[in-house]
């Protein structure tokens, strides 16, 4: 065997999963196809193009970020709400955040993904994409572009959908926000604070859907963020036409950011697949995936209490790490 256990995917799940097994003194070993860990946790500049909550009641994640003397703080959720409705009228009189409670980690969730794969070292594999894997009576063969790795056991942490191109048999699962674009602009300050406004809107008109306070801890700097209408972020102009509609939103302070960084999922192989352009109406119902003799699923879509998010990431690692507790002959 080149490893007793392959896992394929460096997002959270495979990362803390594999944490977990080296500190025990498993033979392990993680493949991933990106030139970075992370998955779908990406942060530029310690501003999150990925996701950015982390709930109260999310006590793995917070254990988590309390081993790793990662500090939070909370959503900023002082001051009104802007709402713009399909005929582009606009209220600023409503004294409510969407994210009230929320806390984010300072510098950016890739704080926590590098961080695990810091303690990895070799055990890790960038660039490393998996082409496919067969299940065979005494080990598994991963075929990647360098050749084929054997193991013992894999575990699948990464979206169903993406290892049903590896030639394994799985249900076809949606995988959660795969097929959204966030849009972060930065400026000097958060503006908008000054004129009472907690950086919240909802719009009906677009191309932003949903806009929310991304400034750093303290507002060190201010930054809005939003969540693109579905395929906004694929046509031409989206950019510009996102800063304008910023500006109508909060004023002409919003007209020259310092920065704009846009990340459209939906156009990420390694996460999405053209099914995931059409997300599902709702939060999916997940459910775990009944493990083979030799494959194991992760990944936050395998989590049935909190799939689809980063608490959800944990879960599936609980639950594969104690499925790898019965041993495979």
């Amino acid at each position: 065997m080149d490893t007793d256990i392959c896992i394929i995917g460096a997002g959270l799940s495979g990362l803390s999963l594999a944490t977990a097994l080296k500190a025990e003194g498993r033979d392990v070993m993680v493949l991933e196809a990106r030139d970075r860990v992370g998955g779908r946790v990406l942060s530029h500049n310690g501003y999150d193009l990925g996701p950015s909550w982390i709930w109260p009641h999310n006590h793995r994640m917070l254990a988590l970020l309390n081993d790793l003397g990662l500090q939070t703080f909370a959503q900023h959720a002082s001051g009104r709400l802007v709402f713009e409705d399909i005929e582009g009228r606009i209220r600023r009189d409503l004294d409510f955040a969407t994210m009230s409670g929320a806390l984010r980690v300072e510098g950016g969730l890739s704080r926590v993904t590098h961080a695990l794969a810091g303690k990895l070292g070799t055990n890790l594999r960038l660039a490393c994409r998996v082409r496919q894997v067969v299940e065979e009576a005494s080990s598994v063969s991963v075929l990647t572009m360098e050749g084929i790795t054997r193991a013992r056991r894999v575990v699948v942490a990464m979206p169903p959908r993406l290892a049903a191109g590896l030639g394994i048999s799985v249900p076809d699962v949606p995988t959660w926000m795969a097929g959204h674009a966030k849009l972060v602009a930065i400026y000097p300050k958060a503006f908008w604070r000054e004129m009472g406004l907690n950086g919240d809107a909802i719009s009906h008109c677009g191309p932003l859907a949903e806009i929310h306070d991304a400034s750093p801890v303290n507002a060190k700097a201010g930054a809005l963020f939003g969540f693109a209408q579905l395929g906004a972020a694929r046509r031409p102009g989206f950019r510009d036409a996102a800063i304008a509609q910023l500006v109508r939103l909060f004023g002409h302070g919003a007209a020259a950011p310092d920065d704009v960084i846009i990340k459209d999922w939906s156009t990420d192989s390694a996460t999405a697949t053209d099914a995931d352009r059409t997300p599902p109406p709702a939060h999916p119902t997940y459910t775990a995936l009944p493990p083979t003799r030799r494959l194991i699923f992760a990944g936050t879509e395998a989590a049935p209490e909190a799939g689809g998010f980063l608490e959800g990431a944990l879960e599936a690692a609980e639950a594969a790490h104690a499925a790898l507790r019965v041993v495979a002959v």
